[in-house]
């Protein structure tokens, strides 16, 4: 008998979690996870940040004479706009603003 009340009350409990519903939360401030991510990916693609402005929205990185430049900012549509440059003057790293893009998505879970 001892089984049986086991097995009855798991399948209560399995029961009552098949009505239960799951929601992503929101997150208080969708600007968060876009401008964590942007600092991360100026690591992930090998540069030294240098400034992380969130005024602005401006995070800068880098390593010798290269800069990957990533700006982060609320849209008039609310969306979150995320632009990602860089300056190469002795064309050292053509493959930053591409590495960059993908550190950025990676983080952002895409």
């Amino acid at each position: 008998m001892h089984f049986a009340t086991r097995f009855a009350a798991s399948f209560l409990v399995a029961l009552g979690l098949a009505g239960c519903v799951v929601y992503e939360p929101v997150p208080a401030d969708p600007m968060q996870a876009p401008w964590q991510s942007a600092i991360g990916a100026i690591g992930d693609a090998g540069l030294t940040l240098v400034t992380a402005d969130q005024a602005t929205g401006t995070i800068r990185g880098t390593k010798g004479t290269t800069e990957g430049i990533i700006a982060v900012r609320m849209r008039g549509d609310g969306r979150v706009g995320v632009e990602i440059s860089a300056r190469d003057p002795d064309k050292r790293d053509p493959t930053l603003v591409q590495r960059l893009t993908d550190a950025y998505n990676r983080r952002m879970g895409r």
